[in-house]
């Protein structure tokens, strides 16, 4: 089971039945390979929460890039409500100089699927 900053638990079968999960993690591990990090237990913990989160904003534009193609609308939807109450709404380890990155992202996505404010 994984554990992020802001509490979300993801397991290993979740991230195996579920595509749009599974090319999320497999985006964030080679993200966090490209900075250098090694991937094991504490790569989460022990990397700055600015890599993380780099690399996570990364996997989830690819992830949703993907849901996309496939016109998954519902699971766009689904995840952009997850991020913007978790990590956009919630999220104090979120840093500052990435907060800018992730509302783009998010403005993005919902402006597609119709969810703008």
């Amino acid at each position: 089971m994984r554990r992020d900053f802001s509490g979300d638990k993801t397991t290993l079968d979740d991230v195996l039945g579920n595509e749009y999960l599974l090319v999320h993690e497999v985006v964030e591990i080679s993200e966090l390979k490209k900075m250098g990090r090694h991937i094991n237990r504490r790569v989460i913990v022990d990397s700055p929460k600015t890599v993380i989160y780099s690399a996570h904003l990364t996997a989830l534009e690819v992830e949703l890039s993907y849901a996309l193609y496939k016109k998954d609308f519902d699971w766009i939807r689904m995840r952009l409500k997850q991020f913007k109450e978790s990590v956009l709404e919630n999220d104090p380890y979120l840093p500052a100089e990435l907060r800018p990155q992730a509302i783009i992202l998010f403005r993005k996505f919902c402006s597609i699927v119709g969810l703008c404010e």
